[in-house]
């Protein structure tokens, strides 16, 4: 069976002649090696982007009455464990639909107006009509120019277990943005249509998944399909509807983001979420490598869509990073407060982590602002910097932070009361003008927020989480 033997596609309800598929549905039963590339899937991208909805894009290219019939949507059920879409306005935890399912979300986000941010899950259903038809290619056409990523709010969503399945791909970014064969998670560098086509029978839907990636920019992008109708050559152009899809890119600065591991939603600061992996060569469920994925050129292994602007320890512009902070939402507050206070220069004059008390005490109640604004995230026991930074002329910067509430107690009620505690993980990392550096530990801090008159959050007391430890079992008697 050759190719399509070499490539393990399995077919549902349908047969193999050749290099020709017939009928049924095309399915690469594939996953990444275990342990590092499973990380890297559900973290890095922690990344994703697909659950289960009831809206969709659709679009049906027909050949006259009786000619073949294409529809291109957007599938909530399609693509991995994840989800990530921008909404064109600010949203916070409360808001959000509890976690049952990255499904459930998806369906919130794009009610709302949402954009798929990184990767978007398409489903191309195919169809013949008492014709020969072969599809010989499949790739995405950019509609306008290029655009920047989407301003807004994200929220991505993250299940545990193991995703549905993923066919092909196509990444916008790339200078010929074809169908690529898809593996688990990943999609490969290497193109589909190379040496076969898709055979459609009368009658019987053919049904591909396809992946659509974009982390540089915003796009919107039409399907262009090339095949033949009885032997002549035709080409299907597939939309949303009357217009193109769309997609937007990954940011390239840190900012705040919502999101959720199967538990409940929290604030997050870091940066490329949405960014979706890459494989060189990939591999199937069996851990073998998938026939004909490696390319020479392409980055190798596992690689990101996602590049980042700049050095991430790169000395800031401006004495607080650009941040989008509701003032009524007390994670917002909570995250705004660790993102300034651990933003810190000596060059600026900052002769140490009081220094910062200015620009934070905005956060704070006037009893905390009073007492030196309490605990700063970036320093090594909370109150220090590390002594390399009072020697040298340098720098602090926070590169990922997260409020959540205290033991795991989410919903509207934990966030919304007159008195809402979070712990605050932080992660610095120190630089220096003389090149040298060092990322600090391990720093989460327990913040108490009080709600005001006026319905905002102020911090009233920040302490260093305590983390038990449960004893060890003692010799059996």
């Amino acid at each position: 069976m050759s190719d399509q033997d070499n490539t393990r596609n399995v077919i549902n309800g349908g047969t193999i002649h050749g290099d020709v598929v017939m009928g049924g549905a095309v399915s690469l039963k594939q996953r990444p090696r275990p342990g590092l590339v499973r990380t890297l899937v559900v973290v890095a991208c922690a990344l994703a982007l697909v659950g289960a909805g009831t809206t969709y894009y659709a679009f049906h290219a027909a050949d006259g009455d009786d000619g073949p019939r294409l529809n291109a949507r957007y599938e909530p059920g399609h693509g991995d464990a994840n989800t990530t879409a921008v909404v064109p306005r600010v949203v916070t935890p409360s808001e959000l639909p509890a976690v049952t399912g990255c499904g459930a979300a998806r369906t919130w986000l794009h009610t709302q107006g949402a954009t798929d941010v990184g990767a978007s899950p398409l489903t191309i259903s195919m169809a013949g009509n008492g014709h020969t038809v072969a599809i010989e290619g499949l790739r995405a056409t950019i509609v306008g120019e290029p655009r920047d990523p989407l301003p807004g709010t994200v929220v991505d969503c993250s299940e545990p277990g193991e995703g549905e399945k993923i066919d092909l791909g196509v990444d916008l970014d790339a200078t010929d943005p074809v169908a690529l064969i898809g593996s688990y998670g990943p999609v490969s560098f290497a193109p589909y249509f190379t040496d076969k086509y898709v055979y459609l029978e009368n009658q019987k839907p053919e049904v591909i998944s396809l992946t659509v990636l974009a982390a540089r920019h915003s796009y919107d992008y039409v399907l262009t399909v090339e095949g033949s109708v009885d032997g002549e050559h035709r080409t299907w152009t597939l939309k949303d509807g009357d217009r193109p899809f769309h997609i937007s890119g990954v940011r390239r600065e840190r900012t705040t983001s919502l999101l959720t591991r199967g538990r409940g939603w929290e604030t997050s600061y870091s940066e490329g979420a949405g960014s979706r992996l890459r494989c060189n060569p990939c591999y199937d469920r069996e851990e073998q490598e998938i026939p004909g994925t490696a390319v020479g050129g392409a980055p190798g292994g596992y690689s990101p869509t996602f590049v980042s602007a700049t050095d991430p320890a790169k000395r800031p512009a401006a004495p607080t990073p650009p941040l989008t902070v509701d003032e009524h939402d007390a994670e917002s507050v909570a995250i705004a407060w660790a993102v300034t206070a651990g933003s810190t220069d000596t060059s600026r004059g900052d002769t140490g982590p009081a220094a910062v008390l200015p620009r934070i005490r905005r956060y704070l109640t006037r009893e905390l602002a009073a007492e030196g604004g309490g605990l700063n995230p970036c320093t090594v026991d909370g109150v220090s910097w590390p002594a390399e930074m009072t020697a040298r002329r340098g720098w602090s910067v926070v590169l990922t932070a997260t409020a959540s509430p205290i033991d795991g107690k989410y919903g509207a009620s934990h966030l919304t009361g007159d008195t809402v505690e979070l712990e605050v993980p932080v992660t610095c990392v120190f630089r220096a003008e003389d090149g040298w550096s060092q990322q600090s530990g391990f720093f989460s801090a327990r913040v108490k927020l009080q709600r005001q008159s006026d319905g905002s959050y102020l911090i009233s007391t920040i302490r260093k989480m305590e983390y038990g430890v449960l004893p060890l079992p003692g010799p059996a008697q």
